[in-house]
């Protein structure tokens, strides 16, 4: 009777088969990888409210359904115009470009997850790392349930060869996905790869766990960053006030904005931002 081959050569081969793995973006509605856009998933589609549930699915739509549009202020408007043109930019092959509009966007509507998961893609597409995983961490703070942000950190963090990492990110990815987003499957099976990689027990994924687990971390994060939060809000708040008295408005409407996430029921924050909103709209 034939031996089977030694466990650690079966490891040894499936480490070789993941690491070689050529992983590739694919934009939505398309199968081909795109130039400048390799490796990282991009939504095209634009979400119905700053901080709604974007699902990756490669036949969503590059367009909102107009409720949405209406929704909408005339600055958000614009930040997605700026980012619509960014990616056409993108699929030619001008990344300079395409950067330049995304950040015009983010300088509009700086709370907009998508242009700043898009920003990642490029500085990572760049080389410069850090500030790629920086922008997808914008994303994921601005919309935790923006989830091809969670994919780009969990294919970034693969590529470094920090696997228990990148294994924390692709379960987040499972958790958030629909069952028949092949997004999600995919997701599942390179949690399911990794483990084997490092040795871990192979487990099924229970969505119903997952979601547990994923609550019960961001309530985690989000009691450790409590105290820290509303002192650091106080700070962007001063910063935004001192702007808005020189005259300049985009940057106190950041400053604002930033300083509302740390701080989303300080009322006085909220009749500031509508105040630099409404000297904006009269310019």
């Amino acid at each position: 009777m034939q031996n089977s081959p030694p466990q650690n050569i079966i490891k040894i081969i499936v480490i070789f088969s993941f690491l070689s793995i050529s992983t590739f973006v694919f934009a939505q509605g398309t199968s081909e990888p795109q130039a400048g856009n390799r490796g990282y998933i991009q939504s095209e589609a634009i979400p119905e409210t700053k901080k709604g549930t974007v699902i990756f699915k490669e036949s969503t739509s590059a367009t909102s359904p107009k409720e949405s549009e209406e929704n909408l202020t005339v600055l958000e408007k614009q930040a997605r115009e700026y980012r619509n043109n960014g990616l056409e930019l993108q699929r030619l092959g001008n990344l300079a470009g395409a950067m330049s509009f995304y950040q015009k966007a983010i300088d509009l509507d700086p709370a907009y997850a998508v242009v700043h998961n898009d920003l990642g893609i490029l500085y990572e597409t760049n080389g410069d790392i850090q500030r790629a995983e920086n922008s997808y961490l914008q994303a994921i703070r601005i919309d935790p349930k923006y989830s091809s942000a969670y994919s780009n950190l969990a294919l970034l963090y693969e590529n470094k060869r920090d696997l228990e990492t990148a294994a924390f990110y692709w379960a987040k990815r499972a958790d958030l996905g629909s069952w028949d987003d092949p997004w999600t499957q995919r997701a599942k099976k390179r949690l399911e790869d990794i483990q084997l990689v490092t040795g871990q027990k192979s487990i099924e994924l229970s969505r119903e766990q997952e979601t547990v687990d994923f609550i019960k971390e961001v309530a985690a994060q989000k009691t450790l960053q409590k105290q820290d939060d509303k002192e650091q809000a106080k700070d962007y708040f001063q910063k935004a006030k001192l702007d808005y008295q020189k005259g300049q408005e985009l940057a106190a409407l950041r400053q604002a904005i930033d300083a509302k996430q740390l701080d989303p029921d300080n009322k006085d924050i909220d009749e500031f931002i509508d105040k630099v909103k409404l000297r904006l709209l009269s310019k």
